[in-house]
């Protein structure tokens, strides 16, 4: 199958899922350009599709509500963030629509609807644009939150190393009405109320409920769409927290282990695992809640593989049996990761049973310039199927791309299904 079939199969959306392709964008923390790539089921393969020169290296991506606008960071300095269209013609592509500044390297960017404001967080600050209902490219800031005293903000490390220990994330409940923003140096999750403009107005600060010297590192949150029920993944402690959201606070109800028992390291190993990322798979015909959480941890040397952990929810959104390690898939990541190790799901049918999990790797032996497997497309069928296997991965022994001029990716940082 070449290139051009890909777009031919993408073009059928009547076609069965599995006749079609899916299109996967990617940034790389190596490279300063965006990937446009394909993924077919029936060929269990990705193919490229395009190179399309960015601004800089680790692109974190956000879309709209149609994926047809793309939201991205970058570790560029000056710090900014830009704007994207996706043209879905034949061949697909990506153009630039405009670049804003922002005040400190930002890592973390949603647009939640109504899809009229970008939030971005990263290191001292958080800030809101506003979006163009025209265009959909980024307009002036609106608002600037501030993870640090304000008297200290001019002094304040604002380049990726922040990232280390400042915000992290931020995410919107399925009401749009409350935001929550992981810091991973205070050990903290910030609570907000997003007001009827956009802005953010804080409510609270929910400390690590191992207490402050746990060293916790929260990194990433998700919440239920339920509203109710918010996770955490912590970078430092492994953990992937649940907590109950109420009007103005958290509570924690519960917590796992991102790491199989087992796995664990002595506290004088000169090794570590890094909590990352986790995504809550999609309701289906049959299953009207998410029935799985899944997280990943990296390790931090390439002797260390990182760990995909699936995690079974009741309909309430709780884990469905905290004593049983049974109620956790269990897939050790090819491997350390690097500094990714980051997912996006899309799910195989309507029926919820079976999802397409994208992972990216970033790991030194991946990014170097004979590795393969920068991104790959693994596949879940439900519980007591196999478990999680790859299916498809690029660059790969046998790949080549279709335009030999166009930049090879050398480990991804963040990619997203489009479709």
């Amino acid at each position: 199958m070449d290139v051009q079939d890909v777009f031919q199969l993408q073009a059928l959306n009547t076609s069965s899922p599995q006749t079609l392709s899916y299109h996967i964008l990617s940034g790389s923390f190596r490279s300063f350009s965006l990937f446009l790539l394909a993924f077919s089921p029936s060929e269990r393969s990705i193919f490229h599709l395009k190179t399309i020169p960015a601004f800089g290296p680790h692109q974190y991506l956000a879309a709209n509500q149609h994926k047809t606008r793309i939201y991205a960071t970058s570790w560029a300095l000056p710090p900014s963030l830009s704007s994207w269209e996706v043209e879905r013609s034949n061949p697909w592509t990506l153009m630039h629509l405009n670049s804003v500044p922002i005040t400190a390297t930002s890592s973390y960017i949603t647009v939640p609807p109504p899809y009229r404001h970008v939030y971005s967080t990263g290191g001292p600050t958080g800030e809101v644009h506003r979006v163009n209902q025209v265009t959909g490219g980024l307009e002036e800031k609106i608002q600037q939150i501030l993870f640090v005293p304000e008297s200290e903000l001019g002094s304040a490390d604002k380049t990726r190393k922040a990232l280390r220990y400042g915000s992290h994330g931020i995410e919107f409940t399925p009401s749009h009405d409350y935001a929550f923003v992981p810091v991973v140096g205070t050990q903290t999750i910030e609570m907000y109320r997003r007001d009827s403009r956009g802005y953010l107005v804080h409510l609270s600060s929910i400390k690590s409920p191992r207490g402050e010297n746990a060293n916790d590192g929260p990194r990433h949150v998700k919440i239920h769409p339920n509203g109710k029920v918010l996770y955490c993944v912590t970078e430092h402690s492994n953990h992937v927290d649940a907590y109950q959201i109420s009007p103005t606070s958290l509570t924690h109800i519960e917590s796992r282990s991102l790491i199989p028992k087992g796995a664990e390291l002595p506290d004088d190993s000169k090794y570590h695992f890094r909590g990352d990322t986790l995504m809550l798979s999609q309701p289906g015909a049959n299953t009207l809640h998410p029935r799985v959480l899944i997280t990943t941890t990296r390790g931090s040397a390439p002797e260390l593989r990182g760990w995909l952990s699936i995690f079974s929810l009741d309909e309430f959104g709780r884990f469905t049996d905290l004593s049983a390690e049974d109620t956790v898939e269990r897939y050790q990541t090819p491997t350390s990761g690097g500094k990714a190790n980051a997912i996006d799901l899309l799910a195989k049918d309507m029926s919820g049973l079976g999802v397409w999990i994208l992972l990216t790797d970033d790991d030194e032996v991946t990014a170097s310039a004979s590795g393969t497997g920068a991104i790959r497309v693994l596949e879940w069928d439900g519980w007591g199927t196999g478990g999680v296997k790859v299916v498809a991965e690029w660059p790969s022994d046998a790949d080549e791309l279709q335009d030999s001029s166009a930049e090879k990716i050398q480990g991804a940082s963040h990619a997203i299904w489009l479709d």
